[in-house]
């Protein structure tokens, strides 16, 4: 079974539930995380079959999707999942939300470490793969906190709400 229960010092990452509609529309629907994040639907019957979809893909080992909560309150402080997998050439991508209120207290740092350990150690892939908006310079550090190194840049490459287009920046890590 994928998406197994990780934890760390504060934080408890742990698979979807169907009750976690509530945290995935708050952050799909906050203009704040929209600016950085593109959500193409965020209405609740999408979001719901969404969430369906994540907690019956991670039943039948097909995705690794987790729910970020604090450990000294149950707070449920974002998501981090893993996007796209090449199994051709044994990588994948992670993306990873916090809640708005809660950046700045390292948590996306401390859930991506994580996460990007159970990958490469436990599932064994070779390489953990971040892509961010160019004007995201707090994801920017976040990656570089987790010991991703750049690999390279896109322009133009990532739609906005508003019908333009931003660069992405590649960043990797792999077995150390």
């Amino acid at each position: 079974m994928y998406s197994l229960r990780l934890e760390t010092e504060r934080l408890i990452l742990r698979r979807y539930e169907l009750d976690d509609i509530d945290i995935y529309h708050e952050i799909t629907t906050d203009p704040r995380l929209r600016e950085f994040c593109y959500y193409p639907d965020t209405s609740k019957e999408y979001e719901e079959k969404r969430i369906k979809d994540l907690v019956e893909r991670a039943d039948n080992n097909k995705c690794e999707a987790w729910i970020i909560e604090r450990k000294e309150d149950g707070e449920k402080v974002g998501k981090i999942n893993v996007n796209v997998v090449y199994t051709r050439y044994n990588f994948c991508e992670v993306g990873y939300t916090i809640k708005y209120d809660y950046w700045g207290n390292g948590y996306a740092a401390e859930a991506l470490s994580k996460v990007t350990e159970h990958l490469l150690n436990d599932i064994g892939y070779h390489l953990v793969e971040c892509v961010m908006d160019e004007t995201n310079s707090r994801s920017l550090r976040v990656v570089e906190k987790a010991g991703f190194k750049k690999d390279g840049y896109i322009e133009n490459r990532k739609p906005n709400g508003d019908g333009t287009y931003h660069g992405v920046l590649y960043y990797s890590k792999s077995k150390e």
